[in-house]
């Protein structure tokens, strides 16, 4: 029943929200994507991407959404946040982590099954998006912190995993904020932002690494 309403009213409604970001991006941010048909030719690729801001998890979903069916990855109380019932689900975003009261043999429960999902979603042909930073960056590099494993657990379960890192540059808080002239017309001299979306495959990360040493080439390759 679940895969029955995901391809039916899921698929409704993720057009109905992809026009709908769609559209306020193209109003308001001027967005290129470089290397997009990579996707085409990778089906179930892992894509690490910068995290720059607040818009990178919507504005990615709409700018390849119509490449490759995207799924997200999202901390656990963000999943289970009201708020974000409804997004979560149309765009069928996997929750990664857990909570840290649980007990450890709960938690590494959790873990090993969201792998196991998390691999067999890219068994059928979508892709994994994850910000292995974790959150939004609040310096000008990307820093991974101690202990953030979900990058070396997913390949480690699967080492042939096909992986691609995705930059995003123009959009964050750190980065040149430079604006073309679309609403000169109003008398606005800023018009759109300009963005900057680039994807590159990645083929020399080891996951048999130990996590701090994999977390550290891992952290070079994201701010290269």
């Amino acid at each position: 029943m679940r895969r029955f309403l995901d391809a039916t009213l899921g698929r409704f409604m993720r057009h109905f929200l992809f026009i709908l970001v769609r559209t306020y991006y193209a109003l308001f941010y001027n967005v290129s994507c470089s290397n997009k048909h990579l996707l085409q030719d990778t089906p179930g690729a892992l894509i690490l991407s910068t995290h720059v801001s607040r818009h990178d998890g919507p504005m990615l979903a709409a700018i390849l959404y119509t490449t490759a069916r995207l799924r997200p990855t999202v901390h656990y109380h963000e999943y289970y946040s009201w708020l974000q019932w409804l997004p979560m689900h149309v765009v069928s975003a996997i929750p990664m982590s857990s909570p840290r009261k649980w007990p450890a043999e709960k938690r590494q429960k959790r873990k090993e099954d969201t792998l196991g999902i998390i691999h067999k979603v890219m068994e059928n042909g979508s892709c994994i998006l994850l910000f292995p930073a974790g959150r939004v960056r609040r310096q000008e590099r990307e820093i991974i912190k101690p202990g953030l494993s979900g990058v070396h657990d997913i390949m480690g379960y699967a080492p042939d995993t096909p992986v691609m890192v995705l930059r995003i540059d123009g959009l964050g808080k750190f980065q040149t904020a430079r604006y073309d002239g679309f609403w000169s017309f109003l008398g606005i001299k800023k018009g759109r932002r300009h963005v900057n979306v680039r994807l590159d495959r990645v083929t020399h990360l080891d996951p048999s690494k130990p996590l701090d040493d994999f977390n550290a080439e891992l952290e070079e390759l994201l701010n290269s």
